[in-house]
Parts: structure tokens; C-alpha cells; sequence
């Protein structure tokens, strides 16, 4: 009879375990630099909107790389990952939405961000974005240089690659217009035409 409560505790024990296990929702973001200067160093998750002390999440860097678990307040929320303003020298920000799982971050001269569905569409609509600055930085640059007989050329160039920069972020936000990160994708899009 002893044996049968022991076992029917156990069994109990490894049913609630497991059951905390797969209603986990929190939120962690792992991630690397590029140097050990910043060991000892903290890095950050700032809310983009309504920052204040009590809202930034914080965690140290050792070794190269970090942990931060986002508190619970903070959960689902669009954010930035970064350092303090004094080491942000050739580091970039990286925008990061707190949705469950375990976000991979890469802070660098050029940050990435994958893991979880909504930051790996962030991350998407980054590298579009990344590739049209490019292109249309060129393209300015090509036309300033240019003889006025190429400017015309040059200049439907640049509505041919503007146009399908804008399909391609319009795609972006059709996919994901029922979460907040499409919206924010959208809101951001906006105040750039």
C-alpha cells in the first residue's frame, strides 16, 4: 500500500512537471556580441512605447553572450534590445517582440533576431528594408553623377525598386495584420511615405 501512494505520487509529481512545462509562456532572449569589452556590461529590453525605470528589463553579459528573461509585465510588448548609450558605439538596436520562446539575438554592427515567429517576420521585414536602402542609396547617388540624359532612365529605376519594395512590406502586413507586429510594420511604413 505504501509503494502504490509512492508511485501515484510520483505519477502526479511528473504529470504536474509536465504540465508546467507546455503552459510555459515566458519570454527569453539569448544572445552574442561581437567582443569580450562588453563582459560585465548590461544589456537591455526597453518597451517602445512608455519606457521608464520600472518597464526596462536588464540582465549581464558574460563571455560574449547574455540571458535576459523578460518579466511578465512585459510579456507580448514590442521592444529594443541594446546597451548602454556609452557602448553603443558600432552596435546596433534591434527591435524585439516579447511573444513566448526563446529569442536568438546577435547585437553587432548589424543586429539579427530569430527564434519566434513574430521576430523572425521583424527580422524579414528588416532585411527588406536593409536591401532597399541599399538600392535606393545607390540609385541617388548614381542619378547625382549622372548626365541628364540618363536621369529619366535612373529615375524609373528607382519607381521600379520603390514599388517593389512597397509590395514587398504590403505582403508583409497582409500576412500578419491580425498581430501586433504587423501592425507595428504597418504604422512604421506609414510614417516613411
Amino acid at each position: 500500500m505504501k509503494n502504490s501512494k509512492v508511485i501515484q505520487l510520483f505519477n502526479c509529481s511528473v504529470i504536474a512537471l509536465l504540465f508546467t512545462a507546455c503552459t510555459n509562456h515566458s519570454t527569453v532572449i539569448e544572445g552574442t556580441l561581437p567582443s569580450d569589452k562588453y563582459d560585465n556590461e548590461k544589456v537591455y529590453w526597453v518597451p517602445f512605447e512608455g519606457a521608464s525605470s520600472k518597464t526596462v528589463d536588464s540582465t549581464w553579459i558574460h563571455k560574449n553572450t547574455f540571458r535576459l528573461v523578460v518579466s511578465g509585465q512585459n510579456r507580448n510588448k514590442m521592444g529594443i534590445v541594446r546597451l548602454h548609450y556609452l557602448l553603443r558605439w558600432g552596435i546596433q538596436d534591434i527591435l524585439i517582440f516579447t511573444e513566448s520562446g526563446t529569442v536568438k539575438v546577435k547585437l553587432d554592427s548589424i543586429s539579427s533576431a530569430t527564434g519566434t515567429p513574430l521576430n523572425d517576420v521583424l527580422q524579414n521585414w528588416k532585411d527588406r528594408k536593409m536591401r532597399y536602402d541599399r538600392e535606393a542609396y545607390a540609385l541617388r547617388k548614381k542619378f547625382r553623377n549622372a548626365s541628364p540624359n540618363d536621369t529619366t532612365e535612373i529615375k524609373e529605376e528607382f519607381k521600379k525598386v520603390t514599388a517593389g519594395y512597397h509590395n514587398d512590406i504590403y505582403q508583409i502586413v497582409t500576412e500578419n495584420k491580425d498581430n501586433e507586429v504587423g501592425k507595428f510594420i504597418l504604422k512604421i511604413s506609414d510614417r516613411e511615405k
